[in-house]
C-alpha cells in the first residue's frame, strides 16, 4: 500500500517518510489538506501551509475512528483524553488506519517502517476495509440483508403458513364489520325499525360471532408464532455460535468476547423478534391493504382518490426517513456494541480492577460508555419522533376530505358525486381508517427496518465471513507419528512486521526441543502454526511429510496435547476440566493423570475432592493449582505430540521439579517442544531452537551451544547475571532488629 501519496504545495515528497491527503478539519470544515510523517513526528499541511505539529511521543497510541459519514485520525494520550489530528472520507480509511499502525509500532520498537506493502480489500463504494466479509455491510442492498434473513423461516414454513392464515382470516373477518355496522345504521337504526327484531338480534349475534372466531384466530396464531420464534431465535444463536467457534484466531482477534456476545445474544434476539412479528405482519399488512383498497374503489372510486391523494407524499418523505434513521441507528448499535465490551472486560478482569484500586476510573468508564449509548439512542428516538406526528398527519388528511364530501352526498349538495347514506358513509370511513392501519404500520417499518438492518448486517457478517484457515477440499485424517519441518517458512500478523523470517528446521519423532530466545521473536508463533491456529504467509510446515494444511484440523489437534502459557479451567468441576479434551475418560485415568501432573495431593484435599467446583476461569484455585490441572488435562488427551508454553510458570521450584519428573515420564516416546523462559528447565532437551529477531539463530543441544558462544550462551550468561543479582538483593535486605 502506497503511504506517499502525494505533497502539500510547494513541497516535495523526498521531504517525508509518508505523506497522505485529508479533507477535512476542524469543525468539518473541507480543505485540501496533507498529513506527512518525518523522522521526528507528524506535520499538518492545510493549503500547502504548516498549521501543526507534533512528535511521536506527544501521544500514547494512534487511532483511526470511524464517525457517520467520515472517519478521523486521533491520538490517545489516555483512556479520557484524546486529539483529533484530521479527518478524512471513508475512502482514505485504510490508508490511515496502516499509517497509525506503523506509527504505533515505532513507539513499541523504536523501528520505523518507511514502506508498506499490507494491501486490504476494501469496499469499492464507501472505502471501508472488508475485514474478510464478503461484502460491506454498511453498503449492501437491504433487500438482499432481509430476504437471507427471511430465507432462514424456511425450516418452519408450515406453522408460519399457519399462522399467517389465522392472521388473514381475522383481517377478513375485521373487513365484514363495517358492512354489519351499515346496514344496523341503515336499517334499524335511523329509521328506528323496532319490529324486526329478529333481523336486529340476528346481526347482534354475528357481531359476537366474528369477536368470538377471532379471538380463536388469534390464539391460534399465537401459539403458531411463538413456536416459530423460539426455534428461530436457536438457530440463529447456534448458526452465530457454531461460526464464531470456526472461525480462524486471526479473525477472532479482531473481535472483542464482548462484541461477539453482543451479536450471539442481542442481535440475534431482535432477528428472531423482527421475524416473527414484522414478517408476519408484512404479508396480513400487505394483503389487507389491497382488499380495502378494492373495496372503497368499488363503493365510490371518486372518493377513494380523495382518501389516497396524500399517500404518494408520505411514501416519498418515508423513503427519505429511512436513510437518516439507519444513520442514527448504526451509530447506536456502535455505542451499544462499546457498552457492551467495556462490560465485559470489566466483569472478567474484576480482581485486576480491585487489586489496582481502579474501581472508580472504571465506574466512570462505564457511565461514559452508558452516557454515550443513551444519548445516542435519545438522538435516534428524538429524530423519529420529530418526523412521525407530521408523516401521520400528512397520511390521515384525506380522511377530512372523505368526511367533508361524503356528508355533502347524503345531503344532495354535489349531484356529480352521487348520493350516499349515513351508515355507507360511517361504512366507507370505516374502510379508510383500516387502509390507514397498514400503511401507518408500513410508515413505522422504516425506524424498525434501520434498527433491525444493523443487527442483520452484524450476524450475517459472521456467518458469512470466510475464514482464511479452513480445511482443504482433499484433506486427510492422518495418524501422526511426531516428525515437524519448517520449510522457509514465513509469517508476520502484519506484513509489514514479520514475526518469523525464513525459517527452517527439522523435529524428530519421539525427541524433546526447546524454543529459546528473548521475548517477541516469535516462540509462541512457531507453536501457533503447528496447531494451524495461523497459516504461514510464505513456505511450509509439514507433519511427518505432510503439509499441515492437507491434514484436517480435527485430525491434527486431536493429536496434539498443549498446556499454554495463560491456563484457562472452565466453569465446573475439577474432573469436568481435566476429562475436557477426553469426555469418555474413566475415573482411574484421570487420577492417574493427576498424580502425573502432581494434582492428585491437592485434589483430594479439596471440599469434594475432583467433584469440586473451579468457580469462574478457576477463581477458587492458586495459579499452580489451575496449571496443574491443565497438565493433567493434557496428560489424559495422551497426545502423539506434546507442546508446553510455559507449562510451569506458576510454580514453585519444588513443585516444577516434581511436576518436570511427571513429564518427562509422558515425553517418552513423544515429540516434545517447550517454551520455558528459565533455560535451565530445558537443559536436559534433547535439541534446542534458538530464535532471534524473528530468524533461527542456532540449533544444537544445550552443551553444544554453550561452547559455541553465540546467541544462546548470551541468554544463559544474561540470565545467570540476574539471578545473582536477585539472590544478592535478597541477601542485603535489612533484617528486623532483635528485641
Amino acid at each position: 500500500m502506497n503511504l506517499l501519496l502525494s505533497a502539500p504545495r510547494g513541497h516535495d515528497l523526498s521531504e517525508f517518510l509518508f505523506s497522505l491527503p485529508f479533507n477535512l478539519y476542524g469543525k468539518a470544515k473541507k480543505v485540501d489538506g496533507h498529513l506527512c510523517v518525518t523522522r521526528d513526528g507528524l506535520e499538518v499541511f492545510i493549503d500547502g501551509e504548516k498549521v501543526d505539529s507534533y512528535r511521536f511521543s506527544d501521544f500514547e497510541e494512534y487511532a483511526c475512528e470511524q464517525l457517520i459519514g467520515c472517519s478521523m485520525m486521533v491520538g490517545r494520550i489516555d483512556d479520557a483524553d484524546r486529539k483529533c489530528i484530521c479527518a478524512f472520507t471513508n475512502d482514505s480509511f485504510i490508508a490511515f488506519a496502516e499509517l497509525c499502525k506503523i506509527i504505533n509500532h515505532y513507539l513499541t520498537t523504536g523501528v520505523m517502517v518507511e514502506q508498506s506493502d499490507l494491501e486490504e480489500p476494501k469496499c469499492p463504494k464507501c472505502g471501508l476495509p472488508l475485514d474478510g466479509y464478503s461484502e460491506c455491510p454498511y453498503c449492501a442492498s437491504k433487500i438482499k440483508t432481509f430476504s437471507k434473513l427471511f430465507s432462514r423461516v424456511k425450516p418452519y414454513k408450515g406453522v408460519f403458513a399457519i399462522a399467517i392464515l389465522c392472521t388473514v382470516l381475522g383481517e377478513v373477518l375485521n373487513v365484514v364489520s363495517p358492512k354489519i355496522n351499515q346496514i344496523l345504521i341503515d336499517d334499524y337504526v335511523q329509521p328506528q325499525n323496532t319490529s324486526h327484531w329478529l333481523g336486529f338480534a340476528a346481526l347482534c349475534a354475528a357481531m359476537f360471532l366474528i369477536v368470538l372466531i377471532n379471538t380463536v384466530l388469534n390464539w391460534a396464531n399465537m401459539k403458531a408464532s411463538y413456536y416459530v420464534s423460539l426455534n428461530l431465535g436457536q438457530d440463529l444463536r447456534q448458526d452465530v455460535f457454531n461460526k464464531t467457534l470456526e472461525l480462524s484466531m486471526n479473525s477472532i482477534s479482531k473481535k472483542t468476547a464482548g462484541d461477539l456476545i453482543n451479536r450471539v445474544s442481542n442481535d440475534a434476539n431482535k432477528l428472531q423478534s423482527f421475524l416473527t412479528d414484522n414478517g408476519k405482519n408484512a404479508v396480513v399488512r400487505i394483503l389487507s391493504l389491497i382488499i380495502v383498497m378494492v373495496i372503497i374503489f368499488v363503493m365510490n372510486w371518486k372518493l377513494a382518490l380523495l382518501a389516497i391523494i396524500p399517500i404518494p407524499i408520505v411514501l416519498v418523505v418515508v423513503k427519505r426517513l429511512y436513510n437518516v434513521i439507519h444513520m442514527y441507528y448504526s451509530r447506536v448499535w456502535r455505542f451499544s456494541n462499546a457498552h457492551s465490551k467495556l462490560l465485559h472486560d470489566a466483569l472478567n478482569g474484576i480482581r485486576v480492577i480491585k487489586t489496582c484500586g481502579t474501581e472508580k476510573a472504571e465506574i466512570e468508564k462505564y457511565r461514559a460508555a452508558s452516557e454515550k449509548w443513551a444519548k445516542a439512542a435519545s438522538k435516534a428516538e428524538i429524530v423519529w419522533n420529530l418526523i412521525w406526528p407530521f408523516c401521520d398527519f400528512m397520511l390521515t388528511v384525506g380522511n377530512y376530505f372523505v368526511i367533508y364530501f361524503g356528508s355533502l352526498m347524503i345531503l344532495q349538495r354535489i349531484p356529480a358525486f352521487g348520493t350516499l347514506t349515513l351508515g355507507e358513509l360511517i361504512q366507507f370511513t370505516t374502510y379508510v381508517s383500516m387502509l390507514y392501519t397498514p400503511l401507518r404500520w408500513l410508515m413505522q417499518l422504516p425506524r424498525q427496518l434501520a434498527d433491525v438492518s444493523v443487527s442483520a448486517s452484524k450476524v450475517f457478517e459472521i456467518l458469512e465471513e470466510k475464514t482464511d484457515v479452513r480445511d482443504d477440499a482433499n484433506c486427510v485424517d492422518l495418524d501422526i507419528q511426531g516428525d515437524i519441518d519448517f520449510d522457509h517458512v514465513f509469517f508476520g500478523y502484519k506484513v509489514y512486521n514479520p514475526v518469523l523470517k525464513d525459517i527452517t528446521c527439522k523435529i524428530e519423532k519421539g525427541k524433546m526441543y526447546g524454543i529459546v530466545g528473548h521475548s517477541g521473536v516469535g516462540k509462541s508463533t512457531m507453536i501457533n502454526l503447528i496447531l494451524r491456529l495461523y497459516d504461514v504467509t510464505q513456505g511450509s510446515v509439514s507433519i511427518d511429510g505432510v503439509d499441515i494444511r492437507k491434514i484436517s484440523q480435527k485430525s491434527l489437534r486431536s493429536q496434539v496435547g498443549v498446556v499454554l502459557q495463560e491456563t484457562y479451567l472452565f466453569e465446573g468441576t475439577v474432573l469436568e476440566n481435566i476429562t475436557y479434551a477426553k469426555p469418555d475418560a474413566t475415573f482411574e485415568e484421570v487420577v492417574q493423570a493427576a498424580k502425573i501432573a502432581h494434582a492428585h495431593e491437592f485434589v483430594t484435599k479439596l471440599p469434594d475432592g475432583y467433584n469440586t467446583r473451579v468457580g469462574n476461569k478457576g477463581y477458587t484455585l492458586s495459579g499452580g493449582e489451575r496449571q496443574r490441572i491443565a497438565i493433567a488435562r493434557a496428560i489424559l488427551h495422551d497426545p502423539k505430540i506434546i507442546i508446553l508454553d510455559e507449562a510451569t510458570a506458576s510454580l514453585d521450584t519444588e513443585t516444577e521439579k516434581q511436576i518436570q519428573e511427571g513429564l518427562n515420564e509422558l515425553c517418552k516416546g513423544r515429540t516434545t517442544i517447550a517454551i520455558a523462559h528459565r533455560l535451565s528447565t530445558l537443559s536436559n532437551a534433547d535439541c534446542l531452537i534458538v530464535l532471534d529477531k524473528g530468524r533461527l539463530a542456532e540449533m544444537g543441544t544445550h552443551d553444544e551451544l554453550m561452547r559455541r558462544k553465540g546467541v544462546y550462551f548470551n541468554l544463559v550468561m544474561a540470565q545467570r547475571k540476574t539471578t545473582k543479582m536477585r539472590a544478592a538483593n535478597t541477601n542485603m535486605s535489612p533484617r528486623p532488629a532483635k528485641a
